[in-house]
């Protein structure tokens, strides 16, 4: 007798978390579309495995307004040393155990350090193509000899900011422009300006010219798009768009790619 074909086993979720307020580190909201698939406890500890391999124990509670990480995570986050502007990947594992994936601003994995892996030099940088990657639990992996960082809009569409250590490594504080390619190949000439408040530690933001390169490409609210600095003053953007149901794309980048220039 024939064997019936064995179905797929469904694919479990992940969710993306950035690290963007003061609070997150009494706390973790967990998206609800999440919890769809979540078939275990409201109230019960669930299992964080980090970078590392190590397992961290945190408490699930279930609230008027959603679920949230509470009674241990702030360990977690301490132990991390997470710091706004961080964003996390969570892959479900099924039960109450998660995988994470923490990167920096720039979007690279925590374990790696990309400080020795920038060096400037003068001259045009070699022409490689970047490479995309989908993981078996739905994230993006970009793939890029140029240095990158990511970025995702938000309410104020009118500036994006270039994370200090690559502006810095990548000589772009002292230029006042920079040029935007997207994948069609059209331009924009934005407007670079370095915003010197004691609390904002010096960042470099792009802010006029932007608008004009959202709107022709259709980059909504949410929408993950990875700079690709392919030359001293130009980007190659990349776009990644939110989900229809308003999920955020998981993209990471993978540092090990990356070459010295």
């Amino acid at each position: 007798m024939a064997r019936k074909p064995t179905k797929p086993s469904p694919k479990l979720p992940s969710f993306f978390k950035v690290l963007q307020s003061d609070d997150f580190p009494r706390q973790l909201c967990l998206p609800p579309a999440l919890m769809v698939h979540y078939s275990g406890p409201s109230h019960c500890k669930c299992a964080l495995r980090g970078p590392t391999g190590k397992w961290w124990t945190v408490g699930l509670e279930e609230r008027e307004d959603g679920f949230y990480f509470c009674e241990g995570w702030r360990r977690f986050v301490t132990d991390h040393s997470l710091k706004v502007g961080y964003f996390l990947v969570f892959d479900h594992q099924g039960g109450s155990k998660f995988d994470v994936t923490i990167c920096n601003p720039m979007g690279c994995d925590k374990r790696r350090s990309i400080g020795n892996s920038v060096t400037v030099r003068p001259g045009k940088r070699p022409a490689t193509a970047a490479a995309v990657e989908e993981t078996s639990t739905g994230s993006i992996v970009f793939r890029s000899e140029h240095p990158c960082f990511i970025g995702i809009l938000g309410k104020n569409q009118y500036r994006m900011n270039i994370p200090k250590e690559l502006a810095v490594a990548e000589g772009l504080t002292g230029k006042e422009r920079v040029l935007l390619k997207d994948p069609n190949g059209r331009s924009w000439n934005v407007k670079l300006r370095l915003d010197e408040k004691e609390h904002h530690g010096g960042r470099l933001l792009m802010t006029q010219g932007l608008v004009a390169c959202w709107q022709a490409n259709n980059i909504s609210l949410g929408d993950t798009i990875v700079f690709e600095l392919v030359e001293r003053s130009e980007m190659k953007v990349h776009i990644f768009r939110t989900g229809a149901r308003g999920n955020m794309r998981s993209v990471v980048l993978d540092a090990s790619s990356r070459v010295k220039h």
